[in-house]
């Protein structure tokens, strides 16, 4: 029996607009209604993903940073895992030379810059909130540093360099999308995040549904008792995944509810 949905805003729950479509919506007002808990569990800052709690009505805890900070729905962390202050300046002064495009979120759930760069308007089309400093590598940042999004489309070798570079410290990097780099602490995973939530509330994981479409998704797509991959996931995701639903502009996060939970 299904007691609890974990879901993936961009790519998943979201349309290619970032908007949540009605049949979506009414979807998951039919597991709240059923007393069924819906987490979002995305890689998406803990402000964008407090917009969308707020928007569905949902209360409970919720995944950001993709599995880096665990929040409840007025914001406040319940579970975190900070990157090492040194590999983070270190990326940030790498980021430079290779003349990236870098944004480092906080748990205040903001994603700081400190140059223009292309990338940025990728981050605000995907309805972040952005704030630019003069300095990424101040104390004040680095000391609270959860994910960094790194401009991922240039076809080099960054991601290489960056993993040997940075080997003997606790980072894990990934590609988050086809547009970028995901930085985090090495324990990040949503898997971990979402059995901390799991064990709060006293729910085994063969009684959740995971759905989700990207790199940051396999872990909790693989380990849920029903993993549904999106039409429009990474083939890896597909792989893995119990159940493969119609793409994010065809609502397929209600078809994986209408199918499992009645």
């Amino acid at each position: 029996m299904i007691r609890l949905v974990a879901v993936d805003l961009d790519g998943t729950l979201f349309n290619t607009d970032s908007k949540i479509s009605s049949k979506n919506k009414k979807a998951l007002k039919k597991c709240r209604d059923s007393g069924i808990k819906v987490v979002i569990a995305s890689a998406k800052p803990s402000y964008s993903v407090s917009k969308i709690i707020e928007e569905l009505d949902l209360d409970g805890l919720h995944i950001s940073y993709s599995g880096a900070l665990v929040i409840n729905k007025d914001l406040k962390p319940f579970f975190e895992l900070k990157m090492e202050s040194e590999a983070c300046k270190g990326i940030i002064l790498a980021g430079r030379i290779w003349k990236k495009g870098i944004t480092l979120g906080l748990d205040d759930g903001i994603l700081y810059y400190e140059k223009e760069h292309p990338y940025n308007k990728i981050v605000v089309e995907t309805g972040d909130k952005i704030t630019k400093v003069k300095d990424l590598t101040a104390d004040n940042i680095c000391n609270k540093a959860l994910m960094f999004s790194i401009s991922g489309y240039e076809n080099d070798t960054f991601e290489d360099f960056l993993k040997e570079k940075f080997k003997d410290f606790r980072i894990k990097i990934m590609m988050g999308s086809p547009f970028s780099l995901i930085i985090n602490h090495s324990d990040t995973s949503k898997i971990f995040a979402l059995k901390k939530i799991l064990e709060t509330y006293d729910i085994s994981l063969k009684d959740t549904m995971a759905i989700g479409d990207s790199y940051t998704d396999i872990s909790m797509i693989s380990e849920a008792g029903i993993g549904v991959a999106m039409g429009n996931a990474v083939s890896e995701l597909k792989e893995v995944s119990d159940f493969i639903v119609p793409d994010n502009d065809n609502d397929g996060v209600a078809t994986a509810i209408g199918k499992f939970i009645k």
